[in-house]
């Protein structure tokens, strides 16, 4: 395994190889991996269970720090495979939008600094106390202590009661419509057509939808350049022609 003290050769993985590493290191801890379907997996890299305890882990090696997405991702994972409990791991760090939705949907974030602990703990002796469940219990009880960004969760949509956007125009207030908004309800019209579904949505369906707030998204026109927007900044994707679907 790496120094506890220098994860520089990590960082100059692939993807894959920091996968298998994260793997091996799991072994180490008692843990059976089982790798998912890549193809038709948008979320988990890998399912690891140990007797009846089943947890959904997400794997990124990235050179920048990771958002609220990771997050999305594993959970989407964890209800698929009825997991105990949601892990994402990275070499790099979380921005305040992941620590933000971690907290309120109970999963478990290891960054840079959490991995060299975790490295040391399955460096420990086969007769030392490698408790990987106590080790993620403790990771998530010290960002509970962190303070919540309100803003974030505004964004996220998780801080206040519904409200119909489309009441907050820019005819009535002489202002363009914050994109945050239009995020907002955009999830929420995945929502309302597909429940909790992970499925991809017609692109006729989905106009239509947002065409029943035009003082919000605006003309068909306005409409198709705002998911082209969305497309760009990873929010949602195409997985086939005219269909769309939540990153």
């Amino acid at each position: 395994m790496y120094s506890i003290h220098d994860l520089s050769n990590l960082d100059n993985t692939s993807g894959r190889e920091f996968e298998e590493f994260i793997i091996k290191l799991f072994e180490q801890l008692g843990y059976s991996t089982t790798v998912t379907n890549r193809s038709k997996e948008y979320g988990c890299d890998m399912m690891l269970q140990q007797s009846n305890y089943r947890l959904a882990v997400q794997t990124t090696r990235s050179e920048s720090e990771l958002t609220f997405t990771s997050v999305q991702r594993v959970l989407d994972s964890s209800r698929k495979y009825n997991s105990q409990m949601s892990v994402v791991i990275t070499n790099n760090k979380f921005l305040s939008s992941a620590k933000n939705l971690a907290k309120i949907k109970n999963v478990v974030l290891i960054d840079r600094k959490k991995l060299l602990e975790l490295i040391d703990l399955s460096n420990l002796p086969v007769n030392e106390n490698k408790d990987l469940v106590q080790f993620c219990k403790n990771v998530k009880n010290e960002l509970i202590k962190e303070d919540i960004d309100k803003e974030i969760l505004k964004f996220l949509g998780l801080d206040a009661p519904k409200v119909d956007h489309s009441l907050l125009t820019k005819n009535s207030f002489g202002r363009i419509t914050p994109l945050n908004n239009k995020k907002e309800k955009l999830f929420h019209i995945f929502k309302e057509i597909r429940g909790d579904d992970d499925l991809s949505v017609n692109q006729d369906i989905l106009f239509d939808f947002m065409d029943k707030y035009p003082l919000l998204f605006g003309t068909r026109r306005e409409s198709e350049e705002f998911l082209l927007d969305m497309v760009n900044q990873f929010v949602i994707f195409k997985p086939k022609k005219n269909y769309y679907n939540l990153v």
